[in-house]
């Protein structure tokens, strides 16, 4: 059996050395032109399957305001029949082979993920090809993707975990194309015309915005042949441009409710400008954030409030919570799904939590502990060729270095509780923070004030914001 994998973020051909793990993806040039595509490649001679990248060097920050959410009704319409082959041959095609085809949209990525059993290898290159080189753009399957989207944004409104999150964006990055999710909002995703999908495509599925990857059972020579193939069927055009989108930050609590009535369980969300995936202190952020926050069962923030307080479901912390890091500063955020009851001692306790972290770092123990894990876990993300060719190609597309386990181990092992504090004086704030809450407004205004009461007016924390689910969708 052979199977194929299609994986946006997916590279190969990792070798551990004494020194950086190295890897060659340099196109071949011609006075400064490209005349080959970048391929990313390893070879796993006993693997029944070959897991293959394509990378497309756009997503939705590429995306105009009005029309958020174009990269990913496009990466959606490639998968959905070719100019020979309807939707459902298409599908059809690939179940017979043994195959799957699927596409992810991120900030700055379309990226199309698939398998296939090893003996029907070429024929799954094909379909691909014929899918990357000549999409059907029907009518029909594009108003039927609309309504699917339109759905699900429509969903949203269901999910309160989801609406805070969709406040905390708005706010912080009002104006942008960060202002919502790559999938759109129901507005701007209804302006989207079948002409702008074409136009997309025609614009950014070019040469220098493609890339390669795979880890498979056949010689090198056999891919990059196929690669080059397709590559070189797609027109010339320009190198992708970073665009960098600062998120607004408030200088001190600044509470926002999306109002639901009648809501017995609410959801927290604190948000913070973050870390590019370049920042130099991410290494110690990140350890720090783990026995903060971001490890469940052990971290301070779930065996305080979840633990001893029994206030919360659930509560953790993240860099990532608009996605994987990248040349985009992200947020990071702290999460939490308090009952009503508890909704305003979780807002203080947090806070109250957060000064300390940032004030005194973590305890000898905790350090060690974050340590300790994040040393030992390491190695996992190279145990497999689609792990390792992941991570080659986030080395190119970030200009990041890969480094082995004893580097990583090195790198970690030099972070001290001073170096955290210093961290996180220079990166983070102590007290601007955007609440979003989702809960019922008149529940939680009268909790709070009761809350406060020993607080002068001035000093107290209010809501400064009210927002409906449907304007957050809409």
């Amino acid at each position: 059996m052979f199977r194929i994998t299609l994986c946006l973020i997916c590279l190969s051909g990792i070798a551990f050395g004494k020194g950086r793990i190295s890897f060659h993806a340099d196109p071949v040039t011609e006075n400064g032109s490209f005349v080959g595509p970048k391929i990313f490649y390893e070879k796993n001679p006993t693997s029944l399957t070959t897991d293959i990248s394509v990378v497309v060097m756009t997503g939705g920050i590429d995306d105009p305001i009005d029309k958020l959410g174009l990269s990913n009704l496009v990466g959606e319409m490639i998968l959905r029949g070719t100019k020979k082959k309807n939707r459902e041959k298409f599908q059809s095609d690939l179940e017979r082979m043994g195959a799957s085809l699927s596409a992810n949209v991120s900030l700055d990525t379309i990226q199309f993920s698939g398998s296939v059993i090893k003996e029907n290898t070429s024929k799954f290159l094909a379909l691909l090809e014929e899918a990357l080189l000549k999409p059907a753009f029907s009518e029909k399957d594009f108003f039927e993707l609309k309504r699917e989207v339109l759905n699900d944004i429509k969903h949203i409104k269901n999910s309160n975990t989801r609406l805070g999150g969709l406040a905390a964006r708005l706010e912080m990055f009002k104006g942008t194309p960060l202002e919502k999710p790559v999938m759109g909002s129901k507005s701007t995703v209804e302006k989207i015309t079948l002409e702008d999908i074409q136009k997309k495509y025609n614009n950014s599925f070019d040469r220098p915005k493609i890339i390669f990857a795979a880890a498979a059972p056949f010689p090198e020579s056999d891919m990059t042949e196929s690669f080059s193939r397709i590559w070189r069927q797609f027109p010339d055009g320009v190198k992708p441009t970073k665009r960098l989108i600062i998120p607004k930050v408030p200088e001190k609590p600044t509470l926002i409710v999306v109002h639901k009535p009648k809501t017995s369980t609410g959801s927290l969300f604190f948000a913070q400008a973050g870390i590019t995936i370049q920042d130099p202190e991410r290494y110690t952020l990140n350890t720090g954030n783990f026995s903060f926050g971001g490890e469940p069962l052990v971290s301070r923030l779930f065996k305080t409030i979840r633990g001893e307080l029994g206030w919360t479901y659930a509560i953790g912390s993240s860099y990532a919570s608009i996605g994987g890091l990248s040349n985009q500063q992200g947020l990071y955020t702290i999460s939490s799904t308090p009952s009503m009851e508890f909704t305003s001692k979780t807002i203080f306790k947090t806070l109250e939590m957060w000064r300390s972290y940032v004030n005194e770092g973590l305890s000898s123990e905790e350090m060690d502990l974050a340590k300790d894990s994040l040393v030992n876990s390491y190695p996992f993300e190279f145990e497999s060729a689609a792990k390792r060719v992941s991570h080659k190609l986030s080395s190119f597309l970030y200009s990041i270095p890969i480094l082995t386990p004893e580097e990583f181990a090195e790198k970690i092992g030099a972070i001290s509780n001073r170096k955290l504090k210093a961290a996180l004086k220079e990166k983070q704030k102590s007290e601007g923070w955007l609440i979003a809450l989702v809960a019922d407004k008149d529940v939680i205004a009268k909790d709070l004030e009761e809350y406060q009461k020993e607080i002068p007016k001035e000093q107290r924390l209010t809501i400064s914001r009210i927002y409906t689910p449907d304007e957050l969708v809409n």
